[in-house]
């Protein structure tokens, strides 16, 4: 199993960012997937399911293969409101990496202390900064 966030780990240290993952396995699976991802974030247990039904996750659309767990992924701001819901198979309802890092973008750049300014960012000119804010 290839995980395509591992490499943002360091990413999301700096910036603050946080990533929780949900399993519907039991304790053994779930640390094992861990492991094997070398996530360094949260890996919450639900084996009931119960999670699922109470945020309605659950297709029971077609009884020919009776219930079906959707996959979701949820972008939360800083007071756990949703900014962006993904949901689906394969890459149509999967967020991307670039998915991701647009949506931490956004949401840092909603707070009042948000402040990015590139005209007055330090410049590095051979082995030194300069401070281009006058």
């Amino acid at each position: 199993m290839t995980n395509y966030v591992t490499h943002l780990q360091p990413e999301m240290r700096i910036n603050y960012c946080k990533l929780i993952t949900v399993s519907v396995d039991d304790k053994t699976n779930t640390n094992e997937t861990r492991d094997a991802l070398a996530a360094e974030w949260p890996f919450l247990m639900d084996p009931d399911r119960q999670m699922l039904y109470e945020l309605q996750m659950v297709d029971t659309t077609d009884p020919a293969h009776g219930e079906v767990y959707v996959p979701y992924s949820f972008s939360l701001d800083r007071d756990r409101t949703i900014h962006k819901i993904y949901n689906g198979w394969y890459f149509v309802g999967r967020p991307t990496v670039e998915d991701i890092r647009q949506d931490w973008r956004a949401l840092l750049s909603r707070h009042p202390d948000y402040v990015y300014d590139p005209s007055r960012a330090p410049v590095l000119k051979g082995d030194a900064f300069y401070d281009r804010s006058g």
